[in-house]
């Protein structure tokens, strides 16, 4: 039996048989059914039905997927942004930002803290929901229903076991501040977690938490990550099939030891299911490129490493700046094997440029940041922006500018 359907009254429809406009309407392209929508309310209430969207985005899997994006204006209002890969926004959701009173050890009020001056820092994700957390209170992590503009805050204090740690070695909370956050979803339940890595002074320490839709939820204190992990915002972590990756911090470990402990490309990973860290040996081209190039340093590839999601795989990503940029696929994960699939010419090969996704025309999107005066022609300093190349005509272009984070948006046009 077929699944139930909305359908358009036949009075709505001229000649057509409901059935017939039904099928002719799931086949075009979400942007154009949008405009049709103004033909007839009969339409767009056909449109807009939530059965009728989901077997559209059914039908157009292949379609490019929407991006979510940080923005802050002119008068200071952060927000997500919704918008297709030119730039165009098709929505804009302002967030209600925070505000917090800093108190002494006595209690005592001290200060006021609001979001006005702060930005957002959308988590990169892949998912019909939005993460985001605050560039100067990263505590502040809230989940984004684009479809509905529901916002959830998630709860901003610690786990009872963490409390209860820094109590008893006596530690000042404040010393102890969120490093990283990630959000995915697990693939056997299909409910979503978040994961947050503090540091506390020379170690990190990590809390999960269930997200259901309300702010009810608490975080679990956690295994401390293996050996240190790298949680800067430059792409240090990738979330592909409820598995959070992050590059394992090689660099920091050579400097306090004077030697290799942790092999060059290694990744840490940490299961949102089973709630368990395990380690995966990098490429052994990667482990040994510092051996294998005479005048190179580890720290020097330490800045050119970084890790993507690219059509549900997880890829390091070898940024030789000026050079070329190498994307290497993880095949198998058990074994560890890794495929390089794309060498980049070297006018791709930039500093803080990172992939984010690959269309089935073969053009590959990456974010950056603009840091540098002239970086870009028509980019601004400090400024994020969406570059695409084409590898079959070795072209690229800037596709939009202002940008302050990107993430994928996989919900459907005709929700917003």
């Amino acid at each position: 039996m077929s699944p139930s359907r909305p359908r358009p009254t036949i009075s709505s429809s001229g000649d057509l048989p409901a059935d017939a406009l039904y099928e002719v309407l799931l086949r075009i392209p979400a942007k154009d059914l949008c405009r049709l929508r103004a033909v007839c309310p009969a339409w767009r209430a056909l449109t807009s039905d939530p059965l009728f969207v989901a077997a559209h985005k059914s039908r157009h899997r292949t379609a490019p997927p929407l991006l979510a994006m940080g923005y802050r204006d002119g008068s200071g209002v952060s927000g997500v942004a919704i918008s297709d890969l030119s730039g165009n926004v098709v929505k804009r959701i302002p967030s209600t930002g925070y505000e917090i009173v800093g108190v002494n050890k006595s209690g005592d009020p001290i200060g006021r803290f609001t979001s006005k001056n702060d930005s957002i820092c959308v988590v990169r994700t892949r998912l019909d929901l939005v993460c985001f957390n605050w560039i100067d209170y990263p505590q502040a992590f809230s989940v984004l229903n684009p479809a509905t503009g529901a916002t959830i805050d998630l709860p901003t204090g610690r786990s009872e076991e963490l409390e209860h740690e820094l109590e008893v070695e006596g530690i000042d909370k404040w010393c102890c501040q969120v490093e990283s956050c990630a959000f995915g979803q697990v693939s056997s339940t299909r409910e979503y977690k978040a994961l947050r890595v503090f540091r506390i002074d020379d170690r990190q320490v990590c809390e999960v938490i269930t997200f259901d839709g309300t702010n009810h939820g608490s975080w679990r204190r956690k295994q401390d990550p293996p050996s240190h992990i790298c949680t800067s915002r430059n792409m240090r972590h990738a979330v592909i099939d409820g598995v959070v990756y992050f590059l394992m911090d090689f660099c920091s470990s050579y400097f306090e030891t004077g030697g290799v402990t942790i092999e060059p490309g290694s990744v840490a990973s940490f299961n949102l299911e089973t709630e368990e860290w395990s380690v995966l040996r990098g490429p052994e081209q990667v482990q040994s490129f510092v051996q294998d190039n005479e005048n190179y340093h580890y720290i020097q590839l330490g800045l050119e490493l970084s890790v993507a999601e690219l059509n549900d795989c997880l890829v390091m990503v070898h940024d030789i700046h000026k050079v070329s940029m190498n994307l290497w696929f993880l095949a198998d994960s058990e074994k560890g094997m890794w495929v390089k699939k794309y060498i980049m010419p070297s006018h791709v090969a930039r500093p803080r440029l990172y992939p984010l996704l690959v269309l089935d025309d073969g053009r590959i999107y990456f974010s950056g940041k603009d840091y540098l005066q002239g970086f870009l022609s028509s980019g601004e300093p400090g400024g994020g922006f969406l570059l695409s190349y084409d590898p079959r005509n070795d072209s690229d272009a800037l596709k939009l500018k202002g940008s302050q984070s990107i993430g994928i948006y996989t919900g459907s046009l005709l929700s917003l």
